[in-house]
């Protein structure tokens, strides 16, 4: 998706690494979480400091599906999200950063909570869509992305990725994760 949206294509990959995947996982390297209508509507603290508690919990469950040793990096634009996923994941805690924290690092595997998930459709810092490429091109063989489809589609940029996950069937809906 990013080098489509903000390279023109222009990027190629080099055919070792080409074709690399996780093992026993039936998505391909990009896999969207759709909380939409789940009920994890984002909570403001009286500081402004934005968390979804409802989407630590899908990634912490998603978490579980992964059955190969591989590098994992969490990401969130906001730091009340990462501490709390820090809380919630004590083995991951150390993988836990903000997007500016995480720049220039890779992990094989990224899972990024997006946070934003209100009725006006409000999405805040996701529309840096320059950070936001920054966190989606840290994973070097699965990108995780957990967010609610019906916040953020209604932005240009979003819409576009929302798009490109649904050609390349990578959809999965959060209530997957709540049987």
């Amino acid at each position: 998706f990013s080098n489509t949206y903000f390279y023109e294509n222009k990027l190629k990959t080099d055919q070792s690494v080409a074709d690399i995947r996780l093992l026993n996982d039936t998505f391909g390297p990009i896999e969207f979480i759709d909380t939409a209508g789940c009920g994890f509507e984002e909570k403001r603290e009286e500081s402004g400091a934005i968390l979804n508690e409802g989407e630590i919990t899908i990634l912490n469950q998603r978490l579980t599906e992964i059955d190969e040793v591989a590098t994992i990096g969490i990401i969130s634009p906001y730091r009340k999200q990462v501490n709390a996923l820090q809380l919630a994941i004590p083995e991951h805690e150390n993988n836990c950063q903000t997007i500016d924290s995480f720049q220039g690092q890779e992990r094989d595997i990224i899972l990024i909570s997006l946070v934003r998930s209100n009725d006006e459709g409000v999405i805040g810092f996701l529309s840096d869509y320059r950070r936001m490429n920054v966190a989606m091109t840290r994973a070097k063989k699965k990108l995780i992305i957990i967010g609610d489809s019906a916040t953020i589609g209604g932005n240009p940029f979003y819409q576009s990725l929302l798009n490109y996950i649904e050609e390349n069937g990578a959809y999965r809906s959060a209530w997957e994760f709540m049987t």
